[in-house]
């Protein structure tokens, strides 16, 4: 087995909240200035870090070029203590592996890498096994797995599978946005060090995090960051019953917002919210006119609501 090198505490760089960037984009062309806004927005939050090009970041619509800028852009601008997760995964280990050697020197912290799923039928544990576990062997970066099912024509990587995986020193963790329990990934790896488990959504977020994930990898933290913060700040409290009244008037808002539409709500809110998130690429269509009103009302009466949690 080779020997990885990792430059510091896998545990200290992945212990938080993190948002999933989007990609902004104004006339279909990427917006860099707004991602560059964004970023020097989010530098001054709690936030642990930043996932790119991930399904927020609508990165099956860029091309390779673009991606590789976009890497790069955020990296150059993000706060020295914010931990950057990019989105690598290809269809192939070949490509994918390739692809992770051009971002090698870039400022990426590790590398996110989605379940392929063009031939979903033969994507069982033995084929998943060896894909992650072969670029892994190849890859300078470490690797986190990143399972999202309704996005990857519902392939899901299992526990079992996880808890081989992990035991590959150059495989670090997992971001879970799947509709299994969580705690079925943190038990299936309890017993391996240097291997954490993340949150994929709000919705299971506090859940994980008393069954053992770290942290969480939310599509509200671009436009909520801090209250986002604010829910594991106040877990690790033992503040308990304020962490869950937080937690659950997120939820609610998260699924209200969701019903417009996944990443193309996402934007809306962050416009609405004083940041940059542009509108989608076709072919995603944005929000129309009468439900963009709608989420600002939706907005303004949450942020009345959860006030209490500024501090």
């Amino acid at each position: 087995m080779k020997a990885y090198m990792h430059n510091s505490n896998i545990k200290k760089k992945l212990y938080g909240v993190f948002a999933p960037l989007v990609t902004p984009f104004i006339n279909q062309e990427i917006d860099y200035d707004g991602l560059v806004s964004n970023i020097k927005k989010l530098n001054g939050s709690r936030l642990k870090g930043y996932m790119v090009l991930g399904s927020n970041g609508e990165f099956k619509s860029l091309t390779d070029d673009e991606s590789l800028k976009v890497i790069e852009l955020i990296a150059k601008n993000k706060a020295f203590d914010k931990t950057l997760i990019a989105g690598v995964g290809r269809e192939s280990a070949y490509a994918t592996i390739e692809f992770i050697k051009k971002v090698a020197d870039l400022g990426v912290d590790f590398v996110s890498i989605l379940t392929p799923n063009y031939f979903p039928k033969m994507m069982n544990d033995q084929a998943l096994v060896k894909y992650y576990w072969e670029i892994a062997d190849n890859s300078r970066i470490p690797i986190m797995i990143y399972c999202i099912p309704k996005s990857a024509n519902g392939v899901v990587i299992s526990p079992e599978a996880v808890s081989t995986l992990a035991k590959h020193p150059n495989i670090v963790g997992m971001k879970d946005s799947s509709q299994l329990d969580l705690g079925n990934y943190i038990d299936a790896v309890k017993n391996i060090s240097d291997f954490y488990v993340l949150s994929g959504s709000i919705t299971k977020f506090l859940d994980g995090l008393t069954k053992g994930a770290i942290g969480g990898v939310l599509s509200m933290a671009n436009y909520f960051p801090n209250y986002c913060c604010k829910i594991q700040e106040l877990y690790d409290c033992n503040m308990n019953d304020k962490a869950e009244k937080l937690s659950e008037l997120l939820c609610d808002l998260n699924r209200k917002i969701s019903s417009y539409g996944s990443v193309v709500s996402v934007k809306a809110a962050m416009n609405i919210l004083g940041y940059t998130g542009g509108e989608p690429r076709l072919p995603l269509l944005p929000m129309d006119d009468n439900d963009i009103l709608d989420l600002k009302n939706l907005l303004n009466n949450i942020e009345n609501m959860i006030k209490e949690f500024n501090n």
